[in-house]
C-alpha cells in the first residue's frame, strides 16, 4: 500500500476528531452562556417559584387570585399609603421605570402591582386614591384576613412589623406603628418567583431604586430568562 491513500485516511480523521472538538466546545461554550445568570442588584431564584393559592382584593375593588397574574409579568411592591418617605419615593422610581420601558418597546408585558401590609387602615378606597396617582395602570392589593395575608407575604419573603404605640382606647382602636423591608418581586408570566430586586444602599444608610438601573436589570433578567426557554 503506498503512502498517499494512508495520509489521506490520517487526515480525513483528523479533520473529523477537529469537527467533532469543534462541536463540543461550541456546546460547552452554549452551555456556559445558559448557565451564567445576569448580574443585577438583588437575587435570582435558581428555580421558579410558584406562588401559593391566595385571594386578594384589588384597589378597584376586584378579587384577585392566584391564576388572575398569570398571562402577563408582575413586579410587585409592597408598603402602605402612611408611608412618610419609602414608599412614594419607590412608587415614583416605579413610575419612571414604567414611562422608560415604554419608550423602549421591550418586554412591556410587565404589570406593576403595590400590596399594602397595612389593611386595617389601607382600605380598597383608600389604595384606589393612592396607587393610580403614580401611574394609572398601577393596581393595589390587599389581604382581607391575616391568614390570606400571611399566604401571599410568605410566598414571596416579604417582612413587616407592627409596633404598638398607644394602647386600644374605648373605641377598641389602638395605634401603631409599621415597618417592613424593602423589595420588588418579579413574578413570570406563570406567576412563579424569578427574582427580588434590591434598592440601591448609599453610604448615609438611605436606600432607593434608580429607575434606569431598574429598567436595566429588568431587561437583563428577561433576556435571560427568554434564553432559558
Amino acid at each position: 500500500m503506498s503512502a498517499g491513500p494512508l495520509i489521506d485516511r490520517k487526515l480525513r480523521y483528523l479533520q473529523l476528531i477537529v469537527v467533532v472538538l469543534s462541536v463540543v466546545f461550541a456546546a460547552i461554550v452554549l452551555n456556559m452562556q445558559h448557565k451564567q445568570a445576569p448580574e443585577i442588584n438583588g437575587a435570582i431564584l435558581a428555580e421558579p417559584q410558584p406562588l401559593a393559592a391566595f385571594e386578594l382584593r384589588n384597589h378597584r375593588g376586584e378579587l384577585v387570585h392566584t391564576a388572575d397574574l398569570k398571562g402577563e409579568w408582575q413586579l410587585v411592591s409592597y408598603g402602605y399609603t402612611q408611608c412618610p418617605d419609602i414608599c412614594p419615593t419607590m412608587l415614583s422610581s416605579l413610575a419612571q421605570f414604567q414611562k422608560r420601558l415604554d419608550r423602549s418597546g421591550e418586554y412591556r408585558d410587565l404589570r406593576v402591582l403595590f400590596y399594602t401590609i397595612d389593611p386595617s387602615r389601607d382600605t380598597v378606597d383608600k389604595l384606589a386614591n393612592y396607587v393610580p396617582w403614580f401611574d394609572a395602570r398601577f393596581v393595589g392589593l390587599r389581604a382581607e384576613s391575616a391568614d390570606e395575608a400571611l399566604i401571599f407575604e410568605r410566598s414571596l419573603g416579604m417582612s413587616s412589623f407592627l409596633t404598638t404605640v398607644d394602647e386600644a382606647d374605648g373605641t377598641g382602636a389602638a395605634e401603631y406603628d409599621v415597618a417592613h423591608g424593602f423589595r420588588l418581586y418579579l413574578l413570570d408570566d406563570q406567576a412563579r418567583l424569578r427574582a427580588a430586586l434590591a434598592p440601591i444602599s448609599e453610604r448615609d444608610g438611605s436606600k432607593h431604586y434608580n429607575p434606569e438601573s431598574l429598567f436595566s436589570d429588568y431587561i437583563a433578567l428577561r433576556e435571560w430568562f427568554a434564553r432559558q426557554g
